[in-house]
């Protein structure tokens, strides 16, 4: 039995064995003509020779295409019978293109498919408004699931900072229908995804007590709305950086960063604001002693990067136009296009070193700490004095030396010696704990550190 020939929706696989390239093929079809048809166990030709299929082989096909395309898509994967012979029929289709496979985006020119150049992309991206459909479709839930707290903080923010005129009197349901987010008495989903109290959106949360990240001194999993979990998260990494003490003028002293809190706030909201929430989604914040990586569910457009956005000025290619309507208004996002422009100075400025590394389902931006590589297992012998603050040196080790030559030392002691804050002096210890290089022995008043 015969098919015929190939088209610009339809495809055939001989067999299974090449089904990630099948799933490049439905990518170019959906962004294409938005739907297709793809067989496996049909030759090139047409000709039907069968495709062995077991209990799971619908469901490795259609786990398969859930992995590789995104936005995700429902196919209807069965199996048919021609000719004698069994096959798998995949029928598909979508509306919210670009599609990507494994990351990269590809196009259908008559029965073949080829990957678009960064130019293409660009074009189908500013001729298509990819968050339209997803974030104005509206849910099953009404003003009882919004936040109120959360809403009426997003307010006060918008009307302090000038960028929403303040009511006469306020009123959830006005100012969500004013800002796009509530429609027939129900909310859309940017609207859910902001201020919902149903906790829609989910924000993983790790110290790692080495680059390795097999030990930890703290994890976390958070689920919340969108305008909760980026202050969460931006919170998060303020508490696990190190501080160090400056003199201010005068007599006053300062806390200053190791990495500019600037561009951390930046990266935390970017991330949430240019997430994919079409399919399982999670946000992710990863603090080695080395790195803090900031991980976005949403895949960066193939052929650029973070740094072309910053140094070629690209214009901004948004994937949730209403969201980042919306926190703009609370200037959560401060000038449309102008974030990474706004990181890369900063970092620039300030001598920090940061990269952004692509994953299929998304991307993490890095920034480098502050720190030497030297990690507190080293045998450290130099001395601490005011001459050393002005050298890097881990916060963990010079408070591990200085409690090798007195364990009785309290944290207020440790943080005039180092120059750190108390807080970090804390961190320090719990790190150097969890490590297993020391260990408290008493009460915090009458006790000391014992030293391994």
């Amino acid at each position: 039995m015969n098919l015929g020939i190939e088209s610009e929706t339809l495809e055939f696989k001989k067999t299974t064995g090449e089904v990630d390239k099948a799933m490049d093929n439905i990518a170019s079809m959906l962004n294409k003509h938005g739907h297709g048809t793809l067989y496996f166990g049909v030759s090139p030709n047409g000709e039907v020779t069968g495709q062995q299929i077991s209990a799971s082989s619908l469901d490795d096909v259609a786990k398969k295409v859930k992995e590789a395309i995104k936005p995700m898509i429902y196919p209807e994967v069965k199996r048919e019978i021609l000719g004698g012979r069994d096959v798998i029929r995949v029928d598909f289709s979508g509306k919210e293109k670009p599609y990507s496979s494994f990351g990269r985006y590809y196009k259908r020119v008559f029965d073949r498919t080829e990957e678009m150049t960064p130019d293409e992309l660009k074009r189908m991206m500013a001729e298509t408004d990819r968050s339209s459909h997803w974030e104005n479709n509206l849910t099953q839930y009404g003003l009882d699931a919004v936040d109120k707290d959360s809403l009426e903080e997003f307010y006060k923010r918008a009307v302090s900072c000038g960028r929403l005129e303040e009511m006469a009197a306020y009123n959830a349901e006005e100012l969500l229908t004013g800002l796009g987010l509530y429609e027939q008495g129900k909310l859309t989903n940017a609207g859910y995804y902001l201020f919902s109290n149903k906790k829609p959106a989910v924000l993983k949360l790790a110290v790692y007590v080495t680059d390795e990240r097999i030990n930890f001194s703290d994890i976390g999993r958070i689920e919340d709305n969108v305008f909760n979990l980026i202050r969460r998260g931006f919170s998060y990494i303020k508490e696990h950086i190190n501080w160090r003490v400056e003199n201010g003028n005068g007599t006053s002293r300062v806390e200053v960063p190791e990495i500019p809190v600037e561009a951390i706030r930046e990266i935390v909201v970017n991330s949430f604001a240019h997430a994919d929430y079409r399919g399982i989604s999670e946000n992710e914040i990863d603090i080695t002693p080395t790195k803090v990586e900031i991980y976005n569910p949403g895949q960066f457009p193939a052929g650029l990067s973070p740094e072309m956005f910053a140094r070629q000025r690209i214009r901004s290619m948004p994937r949730n136009r209403v969201i980042l309507n919306t926190l703009y208004k609370s200037k959560d996002v401060e000038i449309f296009g102008n974030g990474f422009r706004k990181v890369y100075a900063l970092c620039d400025k300030f001598s920090i070193r940061i990269e952004a590394a692509f994953e299929n389902d998304g991307f993490a931006f890095i920034f480098y700490r502050d720190t030497y590589q030297e990690h507190v297992t080293q045998n450290v012998t130099i001395s601490v004095t005011d001459h050393d603050k002005e050298v890097k040196i881990p916060t963990e080790a010079r408070v591990y030396m200085l409690l090798k030559e007195d364990p009785t030392q309290t944290r207020e002691s440790l943080a005039e010696k180092t120059g750190r804050t108390v807080r970090t002096i804390q961190r320090a210890l719990d790190k150097l704990s969890v490590a297993g290089k020391i260990r408290r022995i008493g009460s915090n008043k009458t006790g000391y550190w014992e030293i391994f």
